[in-house]
């Protein structure tokens, strides 16, 4: 008997041709194949009661997804436990594959019939985007066609993720990668909406959502998911720009694997210092940086905190339990200094605008500490390996 993961892993599979399944220890990954993302499918532990239900988790990373990627959900129902594990496949598979086939430039590889995917070109945050969207609309003592009718007044196809990315509250991303954006609402008796960017919540749109009027009686359930592809470079870092970014981020305050909650968030609070002219032999989108952006405030780690510490090194921000990053100014490199960690010494980019902005794609994007090593801390440390390590 294959495990739940394995069982939803085949699953979602059987929608992508040419798709294989790997099982590892705690979840199941499709891999769609060479220059193509790969899915983890994860089932939560399944609750025994008639009838069976099941939610998934499916993390969507690599290529040109990036490390991040995207972190989607799936539920479904059935009268034994493997055919609601194969219910939530289906139903993910069958609504959302498309679209990321589409979006990935495969939609000869779509073995859904009839797939439903709307295509158009969106500028976000000052970034032109091309946007693949599609949905899965269902409802709960509600009819198929109140549903549908339900939807139409919103505005049809994709309404959800129209009004979100032009509400503002979704910024420019600053990489190349393609980035998710999920949108959920349910209205009822009572209103529920959410809204996910790239792997985790994005709290600053979801109040877009949930303006909608209460309906006395019924659930209608609307779920869209939608790929942003990027289709011209991310605008120049401009000081109020960036602080309205930072401002957004503000909003995941309550999530603790977001970069508002960590400790070094919370130390500058995703605020900008002042600006400053610097020294003449610092590259110079550093000294633009810091004389019309920021010189000090938000930033990696415990944000910018720029200084000489040695000659040709300059000093650029503390990453937590002894860790730095540092600009080796002969050849504008950074590094991820985590000599007094584990004895490693790492570069990270190429340039100090290229780490300050991988910095804030990776902080919208919720992709997890933004500094990694191997947490092989001294005893005299104190501090948490496992919290502070961004």
């Amino acid at each position: 008997m294959p495990s739940p993961s394995r069982t939803l892993a085949e699953t979602v599979a059987r929608h992508f041709d040419g798709a294989s399944v790997i099982e590892g220890d705690e979840c199941a990954t499709v891999h769609l194949g060479t220059g193509l993302p790969d899915i983890e499918c994860f089932v939560e532990p399944i609750i025994p009661r008639t009838p069976a239900s099941a939610f998934a988790w499916m993390s969507i990373r690599g290529a040109v997804m990036g490390r991040s990627g995207a972190l989607v959900t799936a539920s479904g129902y059935g009268d034994t436990d493997l055919e609601a594990v194969v219910s939530a496949g289906c139903n993910w598979a069958c609504a959302f594959g498309p679209v990321l086939l589409t979006a990935l430039g495969h939609p000869e590889r779509i073995s859904t019939p009839t797939p439903d995917v709307e295509q158009y070109d969106a500028i976000v945050g000052g970034r032109r985007y091309r946007i693949t969207a599609g949905g899965l609309d269902r409802g709960v003592n509600v009819s198929v066609e109140e549903v549908a009718s339900f939807r139409a007044e919103l505005g049809g196809s994709c309404a959800l993720t129209r009004r979100v990315l032009e509400s503002g509250t979704i910024p420019a991303t600053r990489l190349d990668d393609v980035v998710s954006l999920g949108t959920f609402l349910a209205v009822g008796p009572r209103i529920s909406a959410e809204v996910k960017l790239g792997a985790a919540d994005w709290p600053a749109a979801t109040a877009v959502l949930s303006w909608m009027p209460r309906a006395e009686s019924g659930v209608r359930m609307l779920r869209e998911w939608a790929l942003l592809t990027p289709l011209e470079p991310a605008p120049p870092l401009t000081r109020d720009g960036l602080q309205s970014t930072l401002s957004l981020l503000r909003h995941c305050c309550d999530d603790p694997d977001s970069e508002a909650w960590w400790l070094g968030g919370r130390t500058h609070g995703l605020r900008l210092g002042d600006t400053a002219t610097v020294d003449a032999d610092l590259p110079e989108d550093m000294r633009h940086f810091m004389a019309t952006v920021a010189s000090s405030g938000a930033g990696p780690g415990y944000g910018l905190n720029v200084r000489r510490d040695e000659p040709g090194w300059v000093h650029l921000a503390d990453a937590g339990c002894g860790a730095q990053w540092v600009l080796e100014l002969a050849e504008n490199i950074v590094w991820l200094d985590a000599r007094a960690c584990d004895g490693s010494m790492s570069p990270v980019a190429s340039s100090f605008i290229g780490w300050y902005e991988s910095w804030l794609d990776n902080a919208m994007r919720n992709g997890g500490p933004f500094a990694k090593w191997s947490h092989e801390l001294t005893p005299l440390t104190r501090c948490s390996p496992m919290r502070w390590t961004r």
